[in-house]
């Protein structure tokens, strides 16, 4: 009978605990909107499906402060954050695709936060609030407000909640056939600027590449079979990322020399090279 009561007692406990952790800490307000002691049990609301997201019951047309030039009107969720404040507040996220848990504050510059009841708490954002963005001359967001009552947030932007990571897609190998037949390389693009063009294209393995330094600039040296050639000079890489090109050219592969067999040719007795 004692270890049935002590059992009883351990299970009550339990669920006691288990409850308490669902609703860890949590604050409402007036209104219906909580918030949570700490960033990660609002995280853990959030991911749990229990949290109530921050509803505001205020109304204030958008207010721009120096240095904001206009204002967009947009869902949090597609909003991305500025790479300047994800590396300056070691975020690990850029996007608030599964909303934000932000710290709330009171009222500031003409606007208020949140209620009073849930300043210092942080406060569930669904991804779907519907923000008001600030952006710069350049057209850059630097700072966000809640739409409907233009209520500011914990900082500039607030607290992304990290989305699940998706593991990366399959890669499939790709079998290489090298060939020495010319190619004919069709393009619509136009060369911009005009004084560049292209006599050809040479694609070979990079250990066959040599690069010699000359007074013109870089000669690029392809190892052939049983032969070397000067191609010429090489491209700058912003040359070949920004250059669109209008012609026709010819394209040579150039085999891998270690990866082929020499067999006698019967009729000549000469050695033929074989891939």
């Amino acid at each position: 009978m004692k270890l049935n009561l002590l059992t009883a007692a351990v299970m009550t406990s339990g669920l006691a605990m288990f409850a308490s952790s669902a609703n860890a800490a949590m604050t409402t307000d007036g209104h219906g909107n909580s918030g949570y002691d700490s960033y990660e049990e609002c995280v853990t609301a959030v991911k749990n499906g229990y949290a109530k997201f921050y509803t505001p019951y205020t109304y204030q047309n958008p207010k721009r402060q120096a240095g904001e030039v206009t204002v967009k009107k947009m869902r949090l969720s597609d909003v991305m954050i500025p790479q300047s404040v994800v590396d300056n507040n070691s975020l690990h996220t850029n996007d608030y695709s599964a909303g934000a848990c932000d710290l709330g504050v009171g009222q500031s510059n003409g606007r208020y936060g949140v209620s009073g009841a849930l300043v210092g708490k942080y406060v569930p954002i669904a991804a779907d609030m519907p923000v008001n963005v600030y952006m710069d001359r350049a057209g850059n967001p630097v700072r966000l407000t809640m739409q409907q009552c233009d209520n500011h947030f914990g900082s500039k932007f607030p607290t992304p909640v990290i989305s699940e990571v998706k593991a990366p897609e399959a890669q499939m190998a790709i079998t290489e056939v090298r060939i020495m037949e010319p190619v004919i390389v069709e393009t619509t693009r136009v060369i911009r600027p005009t004084k560049y063009s292209v006599k050809g294209v040479i694609i070979a393995p990079e250990d066959q590449i040599k690069r010699l330094n000359t007074t013109q600039g870089t000669a690029v040296a392809v190892e052939g079979v049983n032969r070397t050639v000067i191609v010429g000079e090489q491209a700058d890489a912003n040359v070949i990322n920004n250059i669109e090109i209008d012609q026709t050219f010819p394209v040579i592969r150039v085999p891998n020399v270690d990866n082929q067999q020499r067999t006698v040719d019967p009729s000549t007795g000469k050695y033929i090279i074989i891939e």
